[in-house]
């Protein structure tokens, strides 16, 4: 973010043409109401300004019918004009609303589109999670902008009114009057800048926080929190998150203290002048009484609007923070080709990929995942990618799908670097099946197809269940495959178990009918032997197609054309299955460890002999 005072003055400026321009599209009859509203209010307050003279004047010369026409000609368009004003209130709630649905989704999308890297990013969750937490609520810091708007827009044409009439009176005591709010407003500043300078600490145990209570009600999290008894340690963590966040807040309150004591005493020392002023001139005999009750209304007025302007000041000062934050995360760099570049053909024949001295090093990270890495998966060819956990498996499937781009060397498709092509284009080259999976609480139709319903094409849908093996349970179900998903939502929604949750995320796949197929460690939550038939049933529905099975048990891949062994970011062998045993290196210890355990028991337990 842009720091200094010329920095904030044009992060100002381009965030109030940011939010101008998004009110415009979105809901250009905002900035007239607002406008309307500051114009209702104004009028009312110089009417109530300009009826107590009236009346003490009419009052003082005895004339009654005079007292009721003035009184009758001031109170009627005061009530119209709160009748305006509360219609516009109601309006401009509406639209504000309007406008806050319009940011989330602006957020929301960015999320969803920007480049994946960037989810990897802690400076982007942490930009993503404040812009999410200054859309939450109605009186959210995205639609008080707009207050803030109608209250400086309101103070604004009252100074000046104000200031006319006053300068008539005696032009030093507005000088006296502005000097005295230019110092009220000097103490708020002060306030400002420390809340800028420490926003990040704030963040920071915002997102913790938010984190943490998400865990703690996340129903998939339940059993551990239970059989661990992780509820008293979750607490407290939860409680140094609050703990710290109260340090902050204490500190603000602090500030924000200081300068409320100064701005009262401020305030005191410009309302009591300004009051003996007025005092002494109608003890003089120099004004009268319908005189001291306007220019007593006037001088209250005054202070009243300069206080109003100099809040609204600082407060849009703490909305531009805001509205900065929303800038840079909208802004954060996409560097994915998205307009132009090579189309990828998904019906055309699959071409080759491949890797050539790749190395990638996760943001913040001291040593690399992956290096110097060589592979070539051929048109039609099955392989397997195996290794231990943290041998960086994944870290190659995301490179292999183009979620995330090589430190070093390059990924090419067709003999092109993937950075050459339209990435979204380049998408739609593969079907996925990921340890961590999604899926939302949907019809099990939509979850299969991952569009609308009316997009959705239930023959083919079916054809996919009954690939994956997993009709026979839906077609039972007694909505069949419009039956809803999870019972987070729905009270009749259906649950499956982690096989058949495999199968759906394979039915899902099959309906993409991608050219390249990529499962990443889908199984890792089977037995070895449920892991080894399903992927026998992966293998034998996508003979023809290029694929790639990646896993940490050997045995389940041996299938596979080619099996390539990862171990500490690097290729260490490669071959198939026998060669690879017969060549008795480490792909050979490692499968001769793992098989053991499915033999005969080791010497010395239970039914060894």
């Amino acid at each position: 973010m842009q720091t200094g005072e010329k920095g904030q003055s044009r992060a100002l400026g381009r965030n109030l043409r940011f939010c101008l321009a998004s009110t415009r599209q979105c809901a250009p009859l905002l900035l007239l109401f607002c406008v309307l509203g500051a114009a209702c209010s104004v009028s009312t307050a110089l009417l109530n300004t300009f009826l107590p003279r009236a009346a003490i004047d009419a009052i003082l010369q005895g004339n009654a019918r005079a007292l009721a026409l003035r009184v009758f000609g001031f109170t009627l368009p005061l009530a119209l004009l709160g009748c305006a004003g509360g219609f516009l209130e109601k309006y401009t709630y509406f639209y504000k609303f309007r406008m806050n649905a319009f940011y989330l989704q602006r957020v929301a999308r960015k999320g969803l589109t920007t480049d994946y890297c960037n989810q990897e990013e802690d400076a982007f969750r942490q930009l993503q999670a404040e812009c999410f937490q200054s859309c939450n609520g109605n009186f959210s810091p995205f639609t008080q902008v707009y207050g803030v708007f109608t209250d400086m827009l309101l103070s604004s044409v009252g100074l000046c009114v104000y200031f006319a009439l006053l300068a008539q009176l005696n032009p030093w005591l507005v000088l006296y009057l502005l000097a005295t709010g230019a110092a009220s407003f000097a103490f708020n500043r002060r306030v400002l800048r420390w809340t800028e300078a420490n926003a990040e600490e704030r963040m920071a145990c915002q997102q913790r926080a938010i984190y943490i209570s998400g865990v703690a009600g996340n129903a998939a999290f339940g059993k551990d929190i239970r059989l661990y008894a992780m509820g008293p340690w979750l607490n407290a963590a939860y409680q140094n998150v609050l703990r710290a966040l109260s340090r902050w807040y204490a500190r603000y309150a602090r500030k924000v203290f200081g300068a409320a004591a100064g701005d009262c005493t401020l305030s005191l020392l410009r309302e009591g002048a300004a009051y003996a002023f007025l005092l002494h001139r109608v003890l003089a005999g120099r004004m009268g009484a319908g005189d001291f009750t306007l220019y007593f209304a006037v001088v209250s007025g005054f202070s009243l609007y300069l206080g109003t302007f100099l809040a609204q000041v600082h407060a849009l000062g703490r909305l531009n923070l805001s509205f900065s934050h929303l800038h840079e995360y909208l802004s954060y760099p996409e560097t994915y080709r998205r307009a132009g570049g090579l189309e990828c053909d998904p019906h055309a024949a699959p071409q080759a990929i491949e890797l050539k001295g790749v190395s990638y090093r996760y943001p913040g990270a001291q040593e690399d995942a992956l290096f110097d890495i060589a592979l070539t998966i051929r048109p039609g060819e099955h392989v397997a990618l195996v290794g231990l956990n943290g041998a960086g498996k994944t870290t190659l499937a995301k490179l292999i799908c183009g979620l995330i781009d090589p430190g070093q060397g390059e990924v090419c498709y067709g003999g092109a670097n993937v950075k050459e092509y339209n990435r979204e284009s380049y998408y739609r080259l593969f079907s996925a099946v990921f340890q961590e999976h999604s899926l939302l609480p949907v019809r099990l139709a939509e979850i299969v197809s991952a569009c609308a319903p009316e997009e959705t094409d239930a023959a083919r849908v079916e054809a996919c269940l009954r690939r994956a093996g997993l009709w026979e349970k839906i077609a039972a179900l007694p909505q069949g495959m419009d039956s809803q998903f999870g019972r987070a939502i729905f009270d009749d929604g259906v649950e499956f178990s982690g096989g058949e949750v495999q199968k759906l995320l394979f039915a899902r796949a099959l309906y993409r009918d991608a050219p390249f197929v990529l499962l990443d460690e889908p199984t890792a939550a089977l037995d070895p032997l449920a892991e080894s038939r399903l992927y026998q049933t992966y293998a034998e529905t996508m003979r023809g197609k290029p694929a790639l099975f990646i896993s940490h048990r050997l045995a389940s891949t041996r299938f596979c054309d080619r099996i390539v062994l990862l171990e500490n970011g690097a290729i260490v062998e490669e071959g198939t299955h026998e060669s690879l045993l017969k060549m008795g290196g480490r792909y050979a210890q490692l499968f001769e460890t793992q098989a053991r355990w499915y033999r005969d028991p080791p010497a010395g337990e239970e039914g060894a002999p």
